[in-house]
């Protein structure tokens, strides 16, 4: 079963992959980058690529909002 949040995100409106939503639920459950690394063995700058893509396809780039508080708004 898929979560309405895990379906919003995977919408052809924000059109992340896979990966970026796996990422993404991470976020919200307030794991740091640097956790979110160790628990997929991906290096820290690929975590950090991941976000500013969710950041970007969220329509968040270059604004002051936090990606957590804004993917906890999608419930």
């Amino acid at each position: 079963m898929v979560s309405s949040f895990t379906y919003r995100l995977g919408s052809k409106f924000y059109n992340l992959t896979p990966s970026e939503i796996h990422v993404a639920n991470l976020v919200k459950q307030g794991k740091t980058t640097k956790e979110i690394a160790e628990l997929l063995r991906l290096s820290h700058r690929t975590i950090c690529f991941h976000r500013e893509n969710i950041r970007k396809k969220l329509g968040l780039k270059n604004q002051k909002i936090n990606l957590t508080s804004h993917l906890m708004s999608y419930q």
